[in-house]
């Protein structure tokens, strides 16, 4: 009987042996539900990494007798496009847009109705008494004046076209900013709007091509 004990095969053995193909099963099917898994995965990130479809061109009718077609990625704000403030557009239009030459940058737009005033001052006599007497000519047609040191104005200069700046005038900081794209100020009248802009100094050379692109956009 001892002998017969030590020779058996212990009966725990044979279901133990019999349990291998169930757990291969087992492991394949996990195996491929990790591979499901995985793959889902990636194609939802594929489809949200995707990039955007072009939107369309923006219709604004509020501002101007004629509606301005405005393509949507102009538009500062996301969701600004349709959801315009009442009377007041915000635009970052690329100088490229504006000139037709590869020009680097963003002019920034706000546009609002002018309102219906009369004739401001030119800029040279409304700043006329925070100005030092020198007064620069520069190539691209434009007459840099200095404010006085002491004056609201002080740590810029005031750049003026055709003498008295009706046409453009701008105000630039002298120093670092923190946003060099906005160093520049100026505020145009084109047609029935108010133009107020915001550009880096490195475009000041390209005032005119940028007057002219918008006075193309936003014109009569």
């Amino acid at each position: 009987m001892v002998r017969s004990a030590r020779l058996g095969r212990p009966a725990s053995d044979r279901p133990a042996a019999a349990g291998y193909p169930a757990d291969r099963r087992l492991m394949l099917a996990a195996a491929l539900g990790l591979a499901g898994s995985l793959g889902l995965t990636g194609l939802v990130a594929a489809w949200l990494a995707r990039p955007p479809a072009p939107a369309g061109p923006v219709v604004v009718s509020t501002l101007t007798s004629r509606p301005l077609v405005l393509p949507a990625s102009w538009f500062v704000r996301p969701g600004s496009a349709t959801e315009t403030v009442p009377g007041r557009i915000d635009l970052a239009i690329p100088w490229t847009e504006l000139t037709g030459s590869a020009l680097p940058g963003l002019m920034r737009v706000t546009a609002t109705r002018a309102p219906e005033t009369e004739a401001p001052l030119s800029p040279a006599r409304r700043y006329a008494r925070f100005l030092t007497a020198e007064a620069q000519p520069l190539a691209d047609g434009l007459m840099r004046r200095r404010f006085r040191v002491g004056t609201p104005f002080e740590g810029e200069d005031l750049y003026l076209a055709q003498g008295e700046g009706s046409r453009f005038a701008a105000r630039c900081a002298t120093g670092p900013v923190p946003d060099p794209d906005a160093a520049c100020l100026s505020e145009v009248r084109v047609g029935a709007l108010s133009l107020r802009l915001r550009f880096s100094a490195e475009r000041l050379p390209s005032w005119s091509a940028g007057l002219a692109g918008l006075e193309r956009l936003f014109g009569p």
